[in-house]
């Protein structure tokens, strides 16, 4: 049996919110990839569970949604909206690693600072913290370049083009900083985080030692 969200979501669409649309068993089982058998019996189900209301229209039958399944669909909908659709916070942990000592010649960039400044409310030490995410958490930076996040948008400068970034708003053990995820990166589990102090040293950190790291995301914080 299919999940009964799925059938609904297709009479849905068809326009079975409104009206009775016309559906026959073998044309719902194409559009779900099952047999016609197997769509029958789902609708079969539905119908005794009192989310679809049946009429018998010659080969075909009349379908739409009961009160019931319309309900079912705006729960799932508001849960969905709750995880997807507006801010909520990720906590993730992850080891301290020493980068290539390139994040402190860009966050020198006077255009990167003003962008941090203006949407994270702090200029950015001139050196980035690299902590690399523990195997369990290393998908977060995948949803991280998905977005959305706050852009710090590239430019150009004597001739040499600096890279856009995807931003998040975090903590690390606490302390207020931010993700940068460039839009070119080799990195495949390692965060850059930059803050408004070393971190290192506000923290007293060293490589290897493990952090708490809190993220916001999704989110609009303008």
């Amino acid at each position: 049996m299919m999940d009964r969200e799925t059938v609904l979501i297709r009479i849905a669409q068809l326009g079975g919110m409104e009206r009775f649309v016309s559906l026959t068993t073998g044309g719902l089982g194409e559009m779900l990839g099952i047999s016609q058998q197997s769509a029958s019996l789902n609708l079969q189900r539905l119908e005794k569970e009192g989310l679809l209301e049946r009429t018998r229209r010659g080969r075909a039958h009349g379908v739409r949604l009961t009160r019931t399944g319309m309900d079912l669909l705006a729960a799932r909908f508001s849960e969905l909206s709750a995880l997807l659709g507006k801010s909520r916070e990720i906590e993730v942990r992850g080891t301290i690693s020493a980068g290539l000592g390139e994040g402190a010649y860009y966050l020198s960039q006077e255009s990167y600072k003003e962008q941090l400044d203006e949407n994270f409310g702090f200029i950015p030490f001139e050196g980035t913290l690299n902590v690399v995410l523990s195997l369990l958490d290393a998908p977060l930076l995948d949803l991280l370049r998905r977005g959305p996040g706050i852009e710090v948008k590239g430019f150009v400068r004597d001739g040499r083009t600096f890279g856009s970034c995807l931003c998040y708003p975090c903590t690390v053990n606490g302390v207020k900083a931010a993700i940068m995820v460039p839009n070119r990166t080799v990195h495949k589990n390692t965060l850059e985080i930059v803050s408004e102090r070393r971190l290192r040293d506000e923290l007293s950190l060293k490589d290897g030692d493990e952090v708490k790291l809190v993220v916001r995301y999704p989110m609009d914080l303008k």
